[in-house]
């Protein structure tokens, strides 16, 4: 007997049914495995002690073989890109930077506990800050500061131009004038920038002198020199240099145009910023540190 198809009318809502029943079941799952494994810290964003959810799942198998990652470094790599808050949704490399600008920005002399607060200070109200790419977490904790900055990357889109409210910049080109900012952020961003020597000058060009650059990226621990995966083409495509690799998919997502390797600071060094290291050394157990770039004077 052959199959009857459903009519349109009824598959789309039985398909977002099936979509959503499937959701809350790796979400109960989530909850479930914290609260087995008492994953319950206090998060340095949102500043409620709260349960911290592991997802193995964010790092797909296709993503795992084309980057070679052995189990053990897909489980660090699934840990830095979750570990969310349950409160505030801020993933471990998100609540990594926070800590980061805690240590950085005291108030008052002493150290606040979790971003929210901080970001009602008067020492956060005076910083020039540009976020580069929405950082989920440290986004919705800055939005309200007046002198925030938030810009995101649309394709074919000139920049400094806003689309839908948000205004478009590329780091191949920022429209921000020269010593404009205190304070630049961005999280899992120059890997996909087609030339990061470019990227990393325009960064040290907005910042004032003395002014941070505080991030995160992708180092490998088994890559010794960072080295181009791919380049951009003078007619706009994409020339692979090594095997191509996209994130957050492996096939699907955005572009890898550099491997980083563990000279990765040096590079920084090369490109005129004072650089150090947080929560580091990178390892196959820890991929999740913050990179902080001083632009001397």
């Amino acid at each position: 007997m052959s199959k009857v198809p459903l009519p349109g009318v009824l598959k789309r809502p039985l398909v977002a049914a099936w979509n959503e029943a499937h959701r809350l079941g790796w979400l109960l799952r989530d909850y479930g495995t914290a609260l087995a494994r008492r994953r319950i810290e206090r998060c340095s964003v949102c500043g409620e002690r709260r349960l911290m959810l592991y997802r193995r799942r964010v790092v797909p198998p296709r993503l795992a073989l084309l980057w070679g990652l052995s189990e053990r470094r897909a489980r660090a790599l699934a840990r830095k890109e979750s570990c969310d808050c349950a409160g505030c949704g801020a993933k471990l490399r998100a609540r990594r930077l926070a800590d980061v600008l805690l240590d950085l920005y005291p108030v008052a002399g002493r150290r606040v506990d979790d971003l929210r607060t901080w970001a009602r200070s008067d020492e956060a109200a005076a910083l020039r800050i540009a976020e580069i790419n929405r950082v989920d977490g440290i986004h919705h904790a800055l939005a309200n500061l007046a002198r925030f900055h938030s810009s995101e990357y649309v394709a074919n889109v000139r920049p400094g131009t806003y689309v839908a409210g948000v205004r478009h910049e590329s780091l191949a080109g920022l429209t921000y004038e020269d010593d404009r900012f205190d304070l630049v952020l961005t999280s899992e961003t120059l890997e996909h920038v087609p030339d990061l020597a470019v990227a990393l000058g325009e960064i040290r060009r907005v910042l004032v002198p003395g002014g941070l650059h505080v991030f995160t990226v992708p180092v490998s621990p088994d890559v010794p020199r960072t080295f181009p995966r791919a380049r951009q083409a003078r007619d706009g495509g994409i020339q692979a240099l090594a095997t191509p690799i996209r994130h957050p998919g492996g096939d699907v997502g955005y572009y890898v145009f550099t491997e980083l390797g563990l000279d990765f600071p040096e590079v920084l060094e090369r490109a005129g910023f004072q650089t150090e290291v947080r929560f580091g050394p990178v390892s196959d157990d820890d991929l999740a540190q913050v990179y902080v770039c001083r632009k001397p004077g």
